[in-house]
């Protein structure tokens, strides 16, 4: 069976959390961070990068689902602040971690099903894969750890926990990005978010978009392969 993609927060393990939200202080970070999480930072040439190698070979993946790039964008910084959480409460909670140097069989077992992964886009599907390591079975353990339930129960818990270390601890946002609207999944001043098309208008849940209107985005704000033409239309 062809593996089927969905979005990139499916992808990275991310979408209940993302939906959870998170603390944000009122502290503006420095120009070219994107986010910084109790002295550890984000880069923003790093998310770009990592937008856009993401983008590329999900657009030449026909079993790719698109995605608005403003999700996709939002999805890699929060997703990075979440797994900067898990990282901290691991220990505590007696939850074993994958190490911070990651081999390349791991990236490519977690991403080449997209495309191929090459040196060019290789420290980004690092940068990924380290993300999603961290977003997938160790919120269900510490959320195991810390109520003692099992399965979704245990996973709900995981978020609880993550969402409340995010809560208590110094998360900032680079102004460029305005608010984070967790309701949403994307920030209210990427420019990436303003629907420009009527189908986008038509859906201010960006997250929410069915996919016919995610595939009459503009291009330059839709993330993944272009919607096949109907048969006898003409190509070119």
């Amino acid at each position: 069976m062809r593996p089927t993609f969905r979005s990139a927060a499916a992808g990275l393990a991310a979408v209940a959390l993302l939906t959870a939200g998170c603390g944000v202080s009122d502290n503006e970070v420095k120009p070219g961070v994107a986010a910084e999480v109790e002295g550890q930072q984000l880069s923003l040439s790093k998310v770009d990068k990592a937008v856009q190698d993401y983008c590329a070979l999900a657009a030449t993946n026909p079993q790719a689902q698109a995605a608005p790039i403003a999700l996709v964008r939002a999805q890699f910084v929060v997703g990075w602040t979440q797994a900067v959480a898990v990282d901290d409460l691991a220990p505590e909670h007696g939850v074993s971690l994958p190490g911070e140097q990651i081999d390349r069989t791991s990236v490519t077992d977690a991403w080449g099903a997209l495309g191929t992964i090459d040196d060019d886009n290789y420290d980004t599907f690092e940068f990924l894969t380290w993300i999603k390591q961290r977003l997938s079975d160790p919120v269900e353990q510490l959320g195991a750890d810390e109520s003692g339930a099992q399965g979704d129960a245990a996973v709900s818990a995981g978020i609880a926990l993550i969402t409340k270390w995010l809560d208590e601890h110094d998360v900032s946002f680079n102004p460029v990005f305005g608010t984070y609207d967790a309701s949403t999944g994307v920030f209210s001043g990427d420019p990436l978010s303003v629907p420009v098309s009527s189908q986008a208008k038509d859906a201010s849940n960006t997250s929410a978009m069915t996919p016919e209107q995610v595939a009459k985005l503009p291009a330059d704000q839709r993330c993944g392969p272009a919607a096949a033409s109907p048969a006898g239309a003409p190509q070119g």
